[in-house]
């Protein structure tokens, strides 16, 4: 149980910081029952990009279907 919470604590932290040290600019405005959170455009596309380089060296891990057909 240790394990699985310092885990999730750690991707936490990962991902806040792609977007602290990537200059990203993140708006959340609260009301009295929702929440909403917007990106810029410019933030967007920096995390599609980091998401492909990640799916990448995944798929150079792991056989996927589309390889073994």
């Amino acid at each position: 149980m240790k394990n699985l919470v310092l885990t999730i604590f750690i991707i936490i932290v990962l991902f806040s910081s792609l977007f602290i040290f990537s200059g990203c600019k993140l708006e959340i405005e609260t009301t009295d029952n929702s929440v909403t959170a917007s990106v810029d455009g410019d933030t967007t596309e920096k995390v599609d990009n980091i998401l492909d380089w990640i799916k990448e060296r995944l798929s150079r891990l792991f056989n996927t279907d589309k390889e073994q057909n």
